[in-house]
């Protein structure tokens, strides 16, 4: 299973050039520039990684065909593409941070989804893309400029849905925020779609998204796992279910504004949720803790990998530089060993 880094939104073109090639040095696969309303355009955070890197895979993460028409996105997209020398990578989805920004409300999800893919697998250098969707056009749309591999194209999406969307017209899927439970599931349906499509198992990347807040200070990695909590699937009852009992999962749902408090602070103070509640979430939905923590990662990643997984996508936080060197002197090494 390979090992990709997803950087904030906040990491300007240089620190993503050099955390780019800090992972590239470590063998990482790729580096996914987080898309945010009010962060760095991930397009442009990728551009000097572009230039100061050669072999890992770059992407923004995720754009939304409801924030840029889809023939920008693919612009950007071969653009990036060709500055890497074939290296680009990108996540499409239903658009979540961005919109919010915008003000706009998503209706039919899967129709948004399925016109900007058809876009986007459409275009080439040899011929011209006449697209007449009902909601995008693309008209006389070729890029002769482009010499390189085609990038490839994830979904980033939770729902079944969209799932079979991205079995049909994707390269792969990345889920978000989900536990090994949850991912075996998941897997055997994307799994029973292929087969369904006699499309082979190996052409399709299956990925999850996967918070890491391991340091070597345990309680700095504690302080900075409890402030993001929120942000766990949004404490959506099902992506705890697993290893919540149903009046821990109840209370968790009437204790929201609590959570939402602290994040809103960024605050590892989470009134009226007792401690033992949210260690037990965060044991579970994220890794956590000091070095001690990293066998139980390393298991887990070896579960998510067993059971399909190809690639795990690690989302870092504070001081990512030296989350990358712990993942990359600890837990490459171990991973590949199994």
């Amino acid at each position: 299973m390979d090992i990709d880094i997803i950087l904030n939104e906040f990491a300007s073109p240089q620190e993503a050039a050099e955390l780019s090639t800090l992972a590239e040095s470590y063998g990482m696969r790729g580096v996914w520039s987080s898309s945010y309303g009010d962060g760095w355009d991930p397009f442009m955070t990728l551009a000097l990684a572009a230039d100061q890197t050669s072999s890992i895979q770059l992407g923004p993460l995720a754009m939304s065909p409801y924030e840029l028409h889809p023939i920008k996105i693919t612009n950007a997209l071969h653009s990036l593409n060709q500055m890497s020398d074939g290296r680009a990578m990108i996540c499409i989805g239903g658009g979540g941070g961005v919109i919010q920004h915008m003000g706009m409300k998503r209706d039919r999800i899967i129709a948004h989804l399925r016109e900007c893919l058809e876009i986007m697998n459409g275009v080439s250098a040899d011929k011209t893309l006449n697209h007449k969707g009902e909601l995008y056009k693309a008209w006389n749309y070729r890029l002769a400029w482009t010499n390189q591999t085609r990038p490839q194209i994830y979904v980033a999406s939770n729902w079944p849905q969209t799932m079979r969307l991205a079995t049909k017209m994707a390269d792969g899927l990345m889920t978000s925020d989900f536990c090994p439970a949850l991912m075996a599931q998941r897997i055997k349906e994307i799994h029973a779609e292929l087969d369904k499509l006699e499309r082979p198992r190996d052409s399709f990347k299956i990925s999850n998204f996967w918070a890491w807040h391991i340091k070597e200070d345990a309680d700095a990695s504690w302080f900075e796992a409890k402030r993001e909590l929120l942000l766990r699937g949004y404490l959506g009852e099902q992506y705890f279910a697993e290893f919540l009992d149903p009046d821990e999962l109840k209370f968790m749902r009437e204790h929201f504004d609590d959570f939402l408090a602290a994040w809103r602070k960024g605050s590892d103070q989470i009134a009226n949720v007792p401690d033992s509640l949210v260690t037990k979430m965060l044991e579970n939905i994220s890794f956590v803790g000091g070095m001690d923590a990293l066998d139980n990662a390393i298991q887990t990643l070896r579960e998510f990998e067993a059971m399909g997984l190809t690639e795990i996508a690690l989302r870092i936080h504070d001081e990512p530089a030296a989350a990358i060197r712990l993942i990359g002197e600890h837990v490459m090494p171990a991973l590949r060993k199994s």
